[in-house]
């Protein structure tokens, strides 16, 4: 019993938690930004920050700016992982990202686009030379790292305190087969944290799988 509890106290202690959900109505053109919820344990706390602009096409297919990083406003190193979740599939199914021109307010070329549904790879790791700079998805569950969720973008260095990701996404293409298809949606970005020391050890984790294996213990 000692040991579970003490378990449960130190994952409590060394995880921070932040969600971000934007709305936007195609068929008006409309957008919300709202602010991050987060919550924050200890020393190790996030934020989900974005640039957003609105789609000024008023055909499919159309584009918009989400340009999504995760910044870590604590006052430890951590590592970080993300979630990014449509409303309904198909919507996510219509989905492309892009995260060329992440410093522009100029979309990049369609040929930059890969689809928002992630294939299945030769290994359980989609890696970089599909995605920005460090991060790394985890398609399915590996039985030789079964700690490692899936379903998650990580990213594959730790961030220091005051310091950000690189931007996961940075645009959105969305193109339906008939704009009558056109609907609203949400893209939800959920991010979550650890830090890079075992707060039970105070040892430093060998990197970023380690680290999530130790916390899921």
């Amino acid at each position: 019993m000692t040991t579970k509890r003490k378990r449960a106290l130190l994952a409590v202690g060394a995880l921070s938690l932040a969600a971000m959900g934007v709305g936007i109505l195609l068929a008006y053109f409309a957008g919300t930004d709202d602010q991050p919820n987060l919550v924050g344990i200890g020393e190790d706390k996030i934020v989900v920050t974005e640039a957003f602009t609105q789609p000024k096409q008023t055909l499919e297919p159309f584009i918009y700016r989400k340009l999504v990083k995760i910044q870590n406003t604590g006052s430890v190193p951590c590592y970080i992982r993300v979630r990014l979740d449509f409303s309904n599939s198909t919507v996510q199914n219509a989905a492309s990202f892009s995260y060329a021109n992440a410093d522009s307010d100029t979309p990049p070329a369609e040929s930059t686009f890969q689809s928002a549904v992630i294939a299945e790879g030769s290994n359980y790791y989609i890696h970089p030379d599909h995605l920005p700079e460090d991060w790394v998805y985890v398609w399915e569950k590996s039985p030789t790292d079964p700690a490692v969720t899936y379903g998650y973008y990580y990213y594959t260095k730790p961030v220091d305190p005051e310091k950000s990701t690189s931007a996961l996404l940075s645009w959105v293409r969305m193109a339906y087969e008939d704009n009558a298809d056109i609907q609203a949606h949400d893209l939800y970005v959920y991010a979550e944290s650890v830090q890079t020391v075992d707060v039970g050890t105070s040892t430093e984790y060998a990197d970023w799988k380690d680290a999530w294996h130790k916390f899921a213990g």
